[in-house]
């Protein structure tokens, strides 16, 4: 993943925050009356400051991390490769078919698992009211697809060799992350930002 764009993307959005924090101050010392709340007032920055944390702490960087250790060991596993080669009709040797023959039916297990949950009568993921949006189902959707990609991955990645000891799929499982890095330094922006326009114009 390259960094000059995201290094790009990381100063325009600070250059938007400071940007928004000026506007604030202008526009709220301008027009009393008006409903803007300023970033520089002594509320502001109280908000800015004891809210920092929560402001990132949103379930996106929660599905961030998972989607990031589901793909590095997506990849690491070589079952992105042999995918890839099937679909291109390329030959893959008996492990690697065996592997994602197994691979398989635990993807198969979990969907009926999930599916079991959701549409039987009194599905516990469904919501009290009995929809499936909002629901438990639906919050965890992201999780669960992250989960199932991860294991289904480390099961083929150990089946076929790619993984030949508990550190290798360890260093599979952190290897999205570091691929995803820059989108973690762009998120924190982003975030904050976002929180802050929230703050301003509500």
């Amino acid at each position: 993943m390259k960094t000059k764009f995201w290094a790009w993307l990381t100063l325009v959005l600070s250059a938007l925050q400071i940007l928004l924090i000026l506007v604030s101050w202008i526009v709220s010392s301008a027009i009393q009356q008006s409903y803007v709340h300023s970033l520089l007032s002594s509320e502001g920055i109280r908000w800015f400051m004891g809210r920092f944390s929560e402001n990132l702490a949103t379930p996106v960087l929660v599905w961030m991390l998972l989607i990031a250790i589901g793909y590095g060991v997506f990849r690491t596993s070589g079952l992105y490769q042999v995918i890839t080669d099937l679909v291109h009709g390329k030959r893959v040797s008996y492990r690697q078919r065996f592997a994602l023959t197994v691979a398989t039916v635990i993807f198969i297990l979990i969907v009926l698992v999930v599916l079991y949950l959701v549409f039987t009568p009194h599905a516990v993921l469904l919501s009290a009211t009995g929809t499936l949006f909002p629901s438990s189902f639906s919050s965890a959707l992201i999780p669960i697809a992250a989960f199932t990609v991860t294991v289904i991955s480390i099961v083929f990645g150990s089946l076929s060799a790619s993984f030949l000891s508990l550190q290798q799929v360890f260093n599979g499982m952190t290897e999205g992350i570091r691929q995803t890095l820059p989108l973690w330094v762009v998120y924190v922006f982003a975030a904050q930002l976002i929180q802050s326009l929230i703050y301003v114009f509500a």
